[in-house]
């Protein structure tokens, strides 16, 4: 699995520097040019349909995998490039386009006060974390290398219905014990946490079956991340 992660985060991380040089690029010629018309048109077309291929695309239709280096069954981050990807490119290309220019006036500060923020955020968390989901025998945790958050299964409500549509970007945990929940962030304590899927290699369907079945059959847990119990639990769920 470290491998895997490894490859993501690099991959994660050489894509939002890639948009950061492409929106500076594009924001710098059109300033320089003066253009407004095809220089401007043209790769904004081209960001805002890249963005909805992958904002809208469909879930994954994958199973979750074994780890051979780690006691966890995981579903690694899908590809192409996300979201956050072509926005950074746009906000670098309006910073750069609009932030210089004094007829704005007061909104030139505005626009780009809150675009240095929102990029300062998408950069920071995409460079320190790939999207993937693990079960392990002690719960479930989201993101790696630096987890966003991690559930116990004693966290967990008992007999809820972690049932996602087909178009399912989140899986809402109910928590019993929000106390017991590990987060990276400062975020204050809650009655459930919502595990997102749309960026995951894994079917929602999939993934929500196995957390319910784990929930319910706690015997099961402690085989969690090995072959044997991988083959066991995809005949289980009918090979969903």
């Amino acid at each position: 699995m470290h491998p895997v992660i490894a490859r993501a985060l690099r991959r994660q991380r050489i894509t939002v520097v890639g948009a950061v040089v492409l929106g500076l690029a594009w924001g710098l010629l059109v300033r320089a040019r003066g253009d407004d018309g095809l220089l401007t048109a043209v790769p904004m077309l081209l960001l805002l349909v890249g963005s909805g291929v992958v904002l809208f695309r469909g879930p994954s239709r994958a199973a979750l995998r074994v780890a051979p280096d780690a006691v966890v069954t995981y579903a690694p981050p899908r590809t192409p490039a996300p979201f956050a990807a072509f926005a950074v490119a746009w906000l670098c290309f309006q910073t750069v386009r609009y932030g210089g220019a004094p007829e704005l006036g007061p909104f030139r500060w505005l626009l780009l006060v809150g675009s240095l923020a929102v990029m300062a955020f998408m950069l920071v968390d995409r460079w320190r974390q790939v999207p993937t989901v693990e079960l392990s025998p002690e719960g479930v945790g989201f993101g790696r290398p630096r987890r966003a958050f991690f559930v116990p299964w004693s966290a967990l409500a008992a007999g809820q219905p972690i049932l996602p549509t087909a178009q399912s970007r989140t899986l809402r945990l109910v928590l019993a014990r929000p106390e017991l929940v590990s987060r990276a962030s400062g975020r204050r304590r809650t009655d459930r946490e919502l595990l997102p899927t749309q960026d995951v290699d894994v079917a929602p369907e999939f993934l929500a079956a196995a957390i319910r079945h784990y929930l319910d059959h706690p015997a099961h847990r402690p085989a969690i991340g090995t072959v044997a119990e991988h083959a066991r639990l995809c005949r289980v769920l009918g090979g969903q």
